[in-house]
């Protein structure tokens, strides 16, 4: 299970409980580079792998309260999400607020400081955008974030 088996050298990253999402030490870390991000993709592809199906649970539940047990069909697409870790790269933004951002098929990381659980947990967050859908439907982001939350992001 990945939260006990962080083989990476140089990286140390925690959980707490059973969050799929890292926890957030209140520490900067150095710059984000691709090589930072390349060392950390292959850890974010085995926890989509291994949580895929606490990910729909949470989804699905969700969505179920939402709308009044109405059993919506949720999908959740894991080679959508794999496939946005693959695209990942840095991106120089002239703002300073922006961390992360997505689109289709790849995701953009911000050349600010992060240390490595607070960078996984951008690729992870970025990565499950658009990747559940409800009736064969995009999910809006406001209801991503709440369920992102639920799963140990921001917590």
């Amino acid at each position: 299970m990945y939260r006990k088996n962080v083989d990476i050298k140089g990286v140390r990253i925690r959980w707490k409980g059973t969050h799929v999402f890292p926890y957030y030490p209140p520490t900067s870390g150095s710059f984000v580079s691709q090589k930072r991000i390349n060392k950390l993709k292959p850890l974010a592809i085995r926890i989509f792998t291994e949580e895929q199906h606490k990910i729909l649970k949470v989804f699905t539940g969700f969505l179920n309260r939402k709308y009044k047990g109405r059993h919506p069909a949720v999908k959740f697409d894991l080679e959508m999400a794999i496939e946005r870790i693959n695209n990942t790269i840095v991106h120089h933004y002239k703002d300073g607020d922006v961390y992360g951002e997505c689109d289709e098929e790849n995701i953009f990381i911000a050349k600010e400081k992060m240390n490595d659980s607070y960078l996984l947990g951008t690729m992870l967050h970025e990565a499950l955008h658009y990747s559940c859908t409800c009736n064969n439907k995009y999910i809006c982001e406001e209801d991503e974030h709440r369920v992102f939350n639920l799963i140990g992001d921001d917590v």
